[in-house]
C-alpha cells in the first residue's frame, strides 16, 4: 500500500466543496499547508488562504475545522488588494468571531470519508501551481473551465 500525500487540490477541492469531514481527515493526515496564503484569488491579483475563504463564504463548519486543526487566525490576504484578516473579514458573523476569539476550537467527524483517488487535470493544474510557487515565489491563477 503506497502512502496517502495530500496535497494543494485535495486541500482546496474538499474546502470549494464543503466536505468538512475530509478536510479535517486530510489535515489530520498532513497540516503543513492549512496556512497556504494562495489557495484563492480573486482577477485583482489577491490571494488568500482557507481559513480566510471559509469567513468570508460565512462556512462556520470549514471555520471551525480548520481553527481545530491548527490555522493560524493571524494570516491575511495578500497581493495587490488590501490585507484582509479573517477577523476583519468576520466582523458581521458574530458565530465565526466568536470561533476565532477562542481559546480552543475541536471538531469531531460525523462520518469517515475516503480519501481522494486519482487526480483530475484541474488537480494537476493546482499542484503544477504549486510547484512554480515553491521554485520561484510566483503564484498565478488556475484556468477555469
Amino acid at each position: 500500500m503506497t502512502e496517502f500525500s495530500v496535497t494543494r487540490a485535495h486541500l482546496k477541492n474538499a474546502c470549494d466543496q464543503r466536505q468538512w469531514d475530509l478536510l479535517d481527515r486530510l489535515l489530520e493526515i498532513d497540516a503543513s499547508g492549512i496556512d497556504d496564503k494562495s489557495l484563492f484569488t480573486d482577477t485583482w491579483g489577491s490571494w488568500w488562504g482557507m481559513l480566510l475563504e471559509c469567513v468570508m463564504q460565512k462556512q462556520i463548519k470549514g471555520v471551525q475545522v480548520l481553527l481545530a486543526r491548527g490555522a493560524n487566525r493571524g494570516v491575511a490576504m495578500w497581493g495587490d488588494g488590501f490585507m484582509t484578516t479573517p477577523r476583519e473579514a468576520a466582523e458581521e458573523q458574530p458565530e465565526i468571531l466568536a470561533l476565532l476569539d477562542a481559546e480552543t476550537v475541536t471538531y469531531e467527524r460525523k462520518t469517515d470519508p475516503e480519501l481522494p483517488v486519482g487526480e483530475t487535470e484541474k488537480d494537476r493544474a493546482i499542484n503544477r501551481q504549486s510547484e512554480i510557487r515553491d521554485g520561484t515565489g510566483l503564484v498565478f491563477p488556475v484556468e477555469e473551465d
